[in-house]
C-alpha cells in the first residue's frame, strides 16, 4: 500500500478549501454572509494549522482512505477528470456535485470507522457534517458538528469551526438560545482559538433577540480585549449605531410648533 505524505494531504487544490478561499471575511449580521464567512474561515485554519496535525502518520491505512476522500471531493462533474502526474488516488468523474458529495460522504464514514478517536477521524468528521448540510441534512449536520463540539479541546483550531457550524445549524432552526449556549464553548474559556468570533456572534444574536444592553456590553468587551480582531471595524459600527438609539431615546421630545 502506497503511503501518503504529509505534503500530499497538504495539496492546495483541494475543492474544498478552493471553495472555501472564495467566502467573504468574517463580518455581516445576515446569516447568508456568515455562513461564507464561516467557509472562508475554514480555509484559513485547514491550510495555515494544516490538515496533517490530524493525521496520524502511524495509521497509514486510514490516512490513504482519508486521502481517497478528498480526491472524491475533489472528482469533476459533466466534464473527464484530468489524468494524475503522481500516485494520489484518482479523481472520479460523477453526474451531479450531489452525486459527487453522496460517494464523498460515504468515504469520509469509512474513515470515521476505521480511524477511531484519532485526530483524522475528527476532520473526517468534520467534511462529513458538511457533506450532511451540503445534502440537506441539516439534522445529521448539526448533530455531527455538536459532537465534535463536545470531543475537541478549546485549544484546537477546528473546534471554532465545529461551534461556529453547529451554531448556524441551531439559529436557522430557529433555536437561538441553543446557539449562544453552543458559541458559549469558546467565547467563555481564556486563550480559546477565535474566541473574539464567538463572541461577536453571541453580541449579534442577542442583538436579534431585542437584547440591547447584552449585545452592547459584548461589543464593548470586543473592542476592548480584541483591539485586531478581524471584525473590529464592524463592532465599532453596531456600537456607533447602538449609541445613536440610545442618545435619541434619551433624547427629550421635541414641543409641537403651534400655529398661530
Amino acid at each position: 500500500m502506497t503511503k501518503i505524505t504529509r505534503k500530499e494531504l497538504l495539496k492546495k487544490d483541494d475543492a474544498f478549501l478552493a471553495a472555501a478561499k472564495g467566502g467573504a471575511r468574517w463580518i455581516g449580521t445576515h446569516r447568508g454572509q456568515v455562513v461564507l464567512a464561516v467557509i472562508a474561515a475554514a480555509a484559513v485554519i485547514l491550510s495555515t494549522w494544516g490538515v496533517v496535525q490530524y493525521i496520524a502518520e502511524r495509521d497509514s491505512e486510514a490516512s490513504w482512505l482519508f486521502a481517497k476522500a478528498l480526491a472524491t471531493l475533489e472528482g469533476t462533474v459533466g466534464e473527464a477528470s484530468p489524468a494524475l502526474d503522481d500516485d494520489r488516488p484518482a479523481r472520479p468523474h460523477f453526474a451531479s456535485d450531489q452525486e459527487k458529495w453522496a460517494a464523498a460522504r460515504a468515504q469520509f464514514q469509512e474513515v470515521i470507522d476505521r480511524a477511531g478517536t484519532s485526530g483524522v477521524s475528527k476532520l473526517a468528521l468534520f467534511y462529513a457534517a458538511d457533506l450532511d448540510e451540503k445534502l440537506g441534512k441539516q439534522e445529521e449536520a448539526m448533530q455531527a458538528f455538536l459532537r465534535l463540539v463536545g470531543e475537541l479541546s478549546p485549544r484546537d483550531s477546528l473546534l471554532f469551526l465545529a461551534v461556529e457550524r453547529a451554531a448556524l445549524l441551531q439559529e436557522a432552526k430557529g433555536d437561538v438560545d441553543a446557539a449562544l449556549n453552543t458559541l458559549a464553548r469558546l467565547s467563555n474559556v481564556e486563550g480559546s482559538f477565535y474566541r473574539d468570533m464567538a463572541t461577536y456572534h453571541q453580541a449579534r444574536l442577542y442583538l436579534a433577540k431585542g437584547e440591547v444592553e447584552r449585545a452592547r456590553n459584548l461589543f464593548t468587551h470586543i473592542e476592548k480585549e480584541f483591539p485586531n480582531s478581524s471584525v473590529i471595524e464592524k463592532v465599532r459600527e453596531q456600537l456607533a449605531a447602538l449609541g445613536e438609539a440610545k442618545s435619541d431615546a434619551m433624547a427629550p421630545p421635541m414641543a409641537e410648533s403651534k400655529t398661530p
